[in-house]
């Protein structure tokens, strides 16, 4: 009898998503206008090293691809992400970098799971296991060998949440972002994904 009800169970118990429907229900969570805010920690371990630098601070994620991280510890910067173009002003130095982004430098940024899946499909071999508490762990392996970028994984939470994006490179460094408390805000405008700098600062580019 047990082992006739647990093939039953297994029978009838519903099938995980694909990796591709698994991403394609986050993105649909974050598509939807709204001006998703998180608190989110970076931590960088490079290779061959035990110790690993963490900063922290608060994350917005704006469709169609924005993205603005504003760095409180353990200094104050902030990263802006849009139209293809990365700005990073740091108030110590009272400067700004401007830099148009490779397809390699975007794939890193929180936002990757916005693309179309099945573009995700063309560029990377997609795989999906079992996260804790009901979510699913995707991890992205790019077709084409690419030194930069040897590896994305994202945690996924049971209702598709992003608690997690971490990437690696083919010398073994590694980057992880971990996040908390999503919650949704009245979009910002599109300046606000264009970090300028008071008068006076320093533009690199």
């Amino acid at each position: 009898m047990t082992r006739f009800l647990l093939s039953l169970l297994l029978a009838t118990a519903p099938e995980s998503p694909s990796p591709e429907a698994a991403l394609a229900h986050s993105a649909s969570l974050y598509n939807d206008g709204s001006a998703h805010a998180a608190d989110f920690v970076q931590i960088y371990t490079p290779a061959g090293f035990a110790t690993s630098r963490r900063e922290s601070g608060v994350v917005w994620i704006q469709r169609p691809q924005r993205l603005r991280f504003e760095y409180s510890a353990p200094e104050k910067k902030t990263f802006t992400y849009g139209d293809g173009e990365g700005r990073f002003y740091s108030p110590a130095d009272r400067q700004l970098d401007v830099k148009k982004l490779s397809p390699e430098e975007q794939a890193r940024l929180p936002i990757v799971f916005l693309k179309d899946p099945a573009e995700l499909a063309r560029e990377y071999s997609l795989s999906a296991e079992a996260g804790p508490d009901g979510g699913r762990r995707i991890g992205l392996v790019p077709r084409t060998p690419r030194p930069e970028l040897a590896r994305l994984d994202l945690g996924l939470s049971s209702n598709g949440e992003i608690r997690e994006l971490s990437y690696s490179d083919d010398a073994g460094n590694r980057t992880e972002f971990r996040f908390e408390r999503w919650r949704s805000e009245k979009p910002r405008p599109a300046a606000d994904y264009r970090v300028e700098g008071p008068k006076g600062t320093r533009v690199v580019e």
